[in-house]
């Protein structure tokens, strides 16, 4: 068996600009920290954006060792980097070393991840008729709806819409799009402390035809839980 080639740094496909999780090596926080890449000089370092939480930056001490990871396309890449300094003017950035051992995992369109996100059921002919649901979780290409109101049987196209909260945007991004049903499971809830029972209808659906700009959007939410719940 031949062995893996090694993963060049160009791999990546990296621009200035894209968002990467930073994590100190040496740390007990499980606080997952956010920064962007300003530049590079191949073979030499990284510049990045020093990574802010709540509002404020966070200090790395010169010297210490942190794990990135970068999603794109379809594969997460990781890697690790030493801090060389840290630079407050004439604007605030770090300095890295150079990556020399980058790792990558594809993120298949199957990968679900846990999820708990309102989602609305929009009746294509009156979209003021509407059903709340929940997405239970959700993969890149389909989802699992939770709700106490039925929506059709296996093998309908139902429409929905629910909001992914875009950290780079510092908003909320509504996704919409139709989805067909493809099992339906029925069980018997009850309400917190005991109350009355109702029936809790699950739908496991495949999206149809998320705009592009809604995919990309989707991929980076199932990318960053994964790795927050990796950590």
């Amino acid at each position: 068996m031949n062995k893996k080639a090694k993963i060049e740094f160009e791999d990546m496909n990296l621009q200035v600009g894209v968002r990467l999780q930073i994590m100190p090596k040496r740390t007990n926080s499980p606080t997952v920290l956010y920064t962007s890449l300003i530049g590079f000089v191949k073979d030499e370092y990284l510049l990045l954006q020093i990574p802010q939480h709540e509002g404020k930056a966070v200090e790395i001490a010169e010297g210490s060792e942190v794990a990135l990871r970068v999603f794109s396309g379809v594969s997460v890449f990781t890697f690790e980097a030493q801090l060389q300094a840290t630079v407050q003017a004439p604007k605030p950035y770090l300095i890295l070393s150079f990556p020399d051992n980058i790792q990558k995992v594809g993120l298949r369109k199957a990968v679900r991840v846990k999820a708990n996100i309102p989602v609305r059921i929009v009746d294509g002919a009156d979209r003021a008729l509407l059903k709340e649901a929940t997405l239970s979780d959700i993969s890149l290409s389909g989802a699992l709806v939770s709700t106490s109101s039925p929506l059709g049987g296996a093998g309908e196209t139902i429409h929905i819409e629910f909001s992914i909260a875009v950290q780079s945007q510092n908003a909320d991004v509504v996704i919409g799009t139709s989805a067909s049903i493809r099992s339906v499971q029925q069980a018997v809830g009850s309400a917190p402390g005991g109350g009355a029972f109702y029936t809790v209808y699950t739908y496991g659906i495949n999206f149809l035809d998320i705009d592009p700009a809604h995919q990309a959007i989707l991929q980076n939410y199932v990318y960053e839980t994964l790795l927050i719940h990796r950590n």
